[in-house]
């Protein structure tokens, strides 16, 4: 790619509706609460330079705002890099409590840390960031010290979806 696209302004009281699509079920974490049985790619799925080239662009060409949702594992400072060269205009990491609760809940050892260092590689480029947690009786009593930590990290908001436990069928 050569060129940078353009970001439109994240406003998100101008907007009366949104699309969601899952452009992977491609996931290095194992969390037990994933709606989207998430794991293995889908054959024939989008590389993520494809979702990037294809997708991202194309929205943001639309005149639609591309955002994203992720559980943050992987992004490195070069991936940031090209996140915002394709026009992502905002990204919402999944952190589900602190370290111990987070990686337990996410099934993977060193996931809230490499939550973090994607919050860091994201303020960085200048990507806006917030985060998403799942309410439960492990995580809602760290909500004070999380919410301390995603301000520290630079987060923009904090989502918490109601969502049924356990995997949606």
């Amino acid at each position: 790619m050569s060129t940078t696209t353009k970001q439109i302004p994240y406003k998100p009281a101008q907007r009366s509706c949104y699309a969601v699509w899952e452009i992977t079920l491609k996931c290095n974490l194992a969390c037990n609460h994933c709606g989207s049985r998430a794991g293995d790619a889908r054959v024939n799925e989008l590389s993520t330079a494809e979702a990037l080239d294809l997708v991202a662009e194309e929205i943001n060409r639309c005149g639609m705002i591309c955002s994203m949702t992720t559980g943050g594992y992987g992004i490195s400072r070069t991936i940031a890099e090209r996140m915002k060269q394709a026009g992502i205009n905002q990204v919402s990491i999944s952190v589900d409590g602190m370290k111990h609760t987070h990686d337990r809940l996410r099934g993977t050892i060193g996931s809230w840390t490499y939550a973090f260092k994607s919050m860091q590689h994201l303020n960085a480029v200048g990507i806006p960031f917030g985060a998403n947690t799942q309410v439960n009786r492990h995580s809602a009593p760290e909500f004070p010290r999380l919410y301390e930590a995603l301000v520290d990290a630079g987060a923009k908001d904090w989502l918490m979806p109601e969502q049924k436990p356990g995997r949606f069928r």
